[in-house]
């Protein structure tokens, strides 16, 4: 008799992924802002996270800021070494030339090397050409400078200065934020600071005749004070879009001289009290409490309204600020916005940093040091498909209504921590990735990756004898 062992898989899976958002409702409660119409789970929400090394050598791994290529499926990391005082790119699929990663399958290599360039560096995709694009500081000259990858394929790429402010007086470019807008042109709000003077918010972006940047692009990018004012425009944090009337621009920034967390966006009926015009924006405090709104970071849903995550040094606290209607809020202009605690967080010297986004169920989800100096995620319970009450953080009236996750806790001891210069991307797929700083008291830091994967599913196969 013959045996024939037959493997057959009887199921076949399609997963499909809504990467479009739904319509969004507005809400009163900050802790379920803009709820989906299904009430479910967002997608990629609840998929596994894990944890790499990207680059260990000497103390790196600073001023992360993460982005991922849609087009390529790839992670992109900008950080400062600060070892070597030098930019570093730091790719998932291998490209640059020099082996990083724990498997060493990331590239990662250096942009610019200095003397001391680098800090509060920020990348972005070009949706129109997919370019790689990053903004950053210039130390050692106190100016603002871009480098751009026009193809993403190749590691060849420009660097431009953007902004020189005033020359061995001021130092401009500070905490830059570089955004693509719909048309695929970039925009850069960031911080002049003028030690003899007065200090501004400003904003850069590319133009056919413009007044600011030097050698090949010279005068083809525009740069203007948005607003100023001593200590103005500190940890920018911007939105660039094309809608609804051309270009239009939304930022949230710490005033320094108030502490106070501020919000910039354009007005349709000018005047307003601020912008590249003097009148065409609106700048105004959002939250005003001591000292709070530094580490700023910002997204604007498809209603218009603002999601600013930010810290309270007064209370060493979490903050999340979301716009409501006018009267309705406990904070904004006209009470039009409401501010709640999320969670604790260490009592920050250096600009930890914290990020928000938006995932595919219009929910907001913040990446964040805790107090227990662990990388930490918080997220709306209802963006997990999980009922009200049963969260660990969050809003309490009358109920926890968040989830705060530990997503790398520090080894154990007091000379490590985790969550250092946090910068958070969700994929359009929901699929999340973190880049952060893990610091080691001995050796320095490292750069870190955190990200999602959605579990694999198995093909059950069937044995049978004839």
């Amino acid at each position: 008799m013959s045996v024939r062992i037959l493997f057959r898989a009887i199921l076949l899976t399609a997963i499909l992924l809504l990467a479009a958002r739904p319509d969004l409702v507005r809400s009163s409660q900050s802790g379920e802002p803009r709820a989906p119409i299904a009430a479910s789970a967002s997608p990629g929400a609840d998929a596994p996270w894990f944890v790499d090394e990207i680059d260990t050598v000497g103390d790196t791994g600073q001023h992360a800021s993460v982005a991922y290529h849609e087009d390529l499926g790839v992670i992109l990391v900008s950080y400062y070494d600060a070892t070597n005082q030098r930019l570093r790119l730091a790719r998932s699929d291998g490209l640059p030339p020099e082996d990083c990663g724990l498997y060493e399958d990331w590239g990662c290599m250096t942009l610019d090397s200095g003397p001391d360039v680098g800090t509060y560096s920020s990348i972005d995709v070009n949706p129109v050409t997919g370019g790689i694009g990053v903004a950053y500081y210039d130390a050692t000259n106190g100016h603002l400078k871009y480098i751009v990858f026009e193809n993403p394929h190749l590691l060849v790429h420009q660097t431009y200065t953007i902004d020189k402010g005033i020359t061995d007086v001021s130092w401009t470019g500070l905490y830059p934020s570089l955004k693509y807008s719909e048309d695929g042109k970039p925009h850069i709000a960031y911080h002049f600071e003028n030690p003899s003077g007065v200090d501004a918010l400003m904003l850069a972006y590319h133009t056919v005749v413009g007044n600011c940047g030097y050698g090949a692009i010279e005068n083809t990018w525009s740069c203007y004070t948005l607003i100023s004012g001593e200590g103005v425009g500190q940890y920018p944090s911007l939105i660039a879009t094309t809608a609804p009337w051309g270009w239009a621009w939304y930022i949230s920034f710490y005033n320094a001289s108030s502490g106070d967390l501020w919000y910039a966006r354009p007005v349709v009926d000018p005047p307003g009290n601020c912008g590249i015009y003097g009148d065409d924006m609106a700048c105004y405090p959002v939250a005003v409490d001591n000292d709070v709104g530094r580490y700023s970071s910002l997204y604007v849903d498809s209603a218009g309204d603002f999601h600013i995550a930010y810290y309270d040094a007064t209370a060493k606290k979490l903050m999340y600020a979301v716009e409501l209607a006018s009267g309705t809020g406990n904070c904004g202009l006209l009470a039009s916005a409401r501010c709640d605690v999320i969670d604790s967080m260490m009592a920050h010297y250096h600009p930890v940093g914290i990020s928000i986004a938006e995932d595919p169920g219009g929910y907001p989800a913040i990446a964040y040091q805790g107090a227990d100096e662990s990388l930490k995620l918080a997220r709306p319970l209802a963006a997990l498909g999980l009922p009200g009450g049963s969260g660990n953080c969050g809003p309490e009236d009358p109920w926890a209504l968040w989830s705060c996750e530990t997503i790398d806790a520090p080894y154990w001891g007091s000379d490590y921590r985790n969550g250092d210069f946090v910068s958070l991307n969700i994929a359009p797929s929901g699929l999340a990735q973190i880049a952060y700083n893990g610091f080691i008291l001995s050796s320095g830091g490292n750069l870190y990756i955190a990200y999602q994967r959605f579990r694999p599913v198995y093909l059950p196969l069937i044995l049978r004898n004839y």
